[in-house]
């Protein structure tokens, strides 16, 4: 089909690079902004875009359509204060339902880019001198094994993860504002406790005390606490309070509802005659991300 009859054209800046200039645009067509990629993935100059698009869709909040890599929805049971969270906290703890049975490993972190942005790597290398730590990383890259590969049976790794491990390191390759990806969300479905290193406000996005926050401690510190939580079944049950009164929506559940928005808006909002102006500022601002962070071993 001639590029002429759609409604809308999507484009992804991190392939496309500059603007694409098409022939015979038709007046009403809407030019899209699409990307979930951090700043570290886009073109480093976005100022030629300027003026370009009429609408986004990203993992940025302020996106015209907000494509979120996963999304936690409470349900009718979910505290709506810290009191009754702290309450259902002690309610877990007095069940006697114990997620640490059968699990025989402390942490395992599943690696792919081994010289990120986030300075992951520098962490998970200090962090491994105090606590017990496995990588699993295509072809034996960044001092793992290859023994879990993601990209043949997603379900079969994270299934032996969950089911060996008490924790994952869900650790982001970009600390950026707003930015958490897959590496959050599908572990937050299993019965396993994140670890985070992220840019994003996560307790905005999730349930108090269902994850840790690396960024809260140096290596050292966390690997003493890990190791706390290994010895108290007790402790380590309450990062599950929370999962009888929240649902996990995955990437899948949460494009469907940005698509179906689109779809929407392009039948009932008119094409709006200003355009998107300021992406560099907006996306690529160096003050969103935090690059190779120092992590020291104390």
């Amino acid at each position: 089909m001639p590029h002429e009859d759609f409604d809308a054209i999507m484009i992804h800046p991190p392939t496309q690079n500059i603007p694409y200039k098409f022939k015979n645009r038709r007046p009403d067509q809407i030019f899209v902004m699409f990307t979930i990629e951090p700043p570290s993935h886009m073109p480093r100059n976005l100022k030629v875009f300027d003026n370009y698009f009429n609408w986004t869709m990203t993992y940025r909040t302020g996106s015209t359509f907000h494509l979120k890599y996963g999304e936690i929805i409470p349900l009718d049971s979910a505290p709506s204060t810290m009191d009754q969270a702290m309450a259902m906290r002690q309610e877990m703890m007095r069940s006697g339902i114990n997620p640490a049975k059968g699990k025989t490993k402390l942490a395992v972190w599943l690696a792919t880019n081994c010289n990120a942005g986030s300075n992951r790597q520098t962490y998970v290398k200090i962090l491994k001198k105090y606590a017990m730590v496995d990588i699993f990383s295509k072809g034996q890259s960044c001092g793992g094994r290859d023994v879990c590969p993601r990209e043949k049976n997603r379900n079969v790794c994270y299934h032996l993860v969950e089911k060996t491990y008490k924790f994952y390191l869900s650790f982001e390759n970009s600390i950026c504002e707003d930015y958490v990806t897959e590496k959050f969300f599908e572990i937050l479905n299993r019965n396993i406790v994140p670890v985070v290193l992220g840019g994003v406000d996560y307790a905005a996005i999730a349930p108090p005390h269902s994850y840790i926050n690396a960024l809260d401690y140096t290596p050292r510190q966390l690997a003493e606490y890990l190791n706390e939580l290994d010895r108290n079944d007790t402790l380590y049950a309450e990062y599950f309070w929370w999962k009888p009164h929240y649902r996990v929506n995955d990437l899948y559940e949460t494009s469907k509802t940005a698509f179906c928005d689109l779809c929407e808006a392009l039948h009932t909002m008119p094409l709006r005659k200003s355009t998107v102006e300021g992406i560099q500022a907006w996306y690529m601002e160096p003050s969103l991300c935090r690059h190779m962070p120092n992590f020291k071993d104390n």
